[in-house]
């Protein structure tokens, strides 16, 4: 999945659907492990044959985003979906037309040092409402949490860290979403043994979009 949206992103970067949404009538929040957060929201929609969309949050210094991503066969409807597993989005796709992932990241570590990272795992996302020009709703979840360190040799040559403002100063603008083509992309870093629980609640999310930036209705 991630490297067929990133290859996806890349190619489609002068579409309209990936042009940014009016950020004064955007919100997202959510209760990480119980504290709240706040970020700039900001929507990416994408044509693959399949419908795409996602939702996000950001916040930079540190680094922290929340993403709400749908992939569906027919319309985006109001109504309660499943969150799924990455590893299992194939399969409930083919039975359900519908999936719903929800990804967490965090940065611990000052330029990219460490990510603290939420992996799609369970819970609930409800569209509350959706239109041609907009879309907002509610999520519950809990996430695979997993752990992300900047590789020693990245750490010893500076590798990275002109990149890592330059996506910084790009997310601080609006434009997260395009420099990121998934939510635990991190380069020039692995991803350790060390695993524990992030618990969402309380999330809310509300975008809006020009008439002309439009996603399409599959037809």
């Amino acid at each position: 999945m991630k490297k067929l949206f990133y290859l996806a992103l890349t190619a489609c970067l002068s579409l309209p659907a990936l042009a940014q949404t009016d950020a004064s009538a955007n919100t997202f929040s959510v209760k990480v492990n119980g504290k709240e957060w706040k970020g700039k929201a900001q929507r990416l929609a994408l044509p693959l044959g399949l419908n795409y969309i996602a939702i996000a949050g950001m916040s930079v210094n540190p680094d922290i985003q929340t993403w709400v991503r749908f992939v569906y066969m027919d319309n985006l409807k109001p109504g309660t979906y499943q969150i799924v597993r990455e590893a299992d989005m194939e399969s409930k796709l083919r039975s359900n037309g519908m999936i719903a992932l929800v990804d967490y990241t965090e940065e611990t570590g000052k330029l990219g040092m460490g990510f603290h990272d939420g992996e799609s795992n369970e819970g609930t996302v409800t569209i509350t409402k959706v239109t041609d020009t907009s879309i907002e709703g509610t999520f519950e979840a809990k996430l695979k949490g997993v752990y992300y360190q900047k590789r020693a040799s990245a750490v010893l040559t500076g590798l990275g860290i002109q990149n890592n403002l330059e996506e910084k100063a790009i997310t601080a603008a609006g434009g997260g979403m395009l420099v990121k083509g998934d939510p635990h992309e991190h380069d020039n870093c692995r991803k350790t043994n060390k695993t524990d629980e992030i618990t969402l609640t309380e999330g809310t999310f509300k975008v809006t979009w020009n008439s002309n930036q439009a996603q399409k209705k599959s037809k």
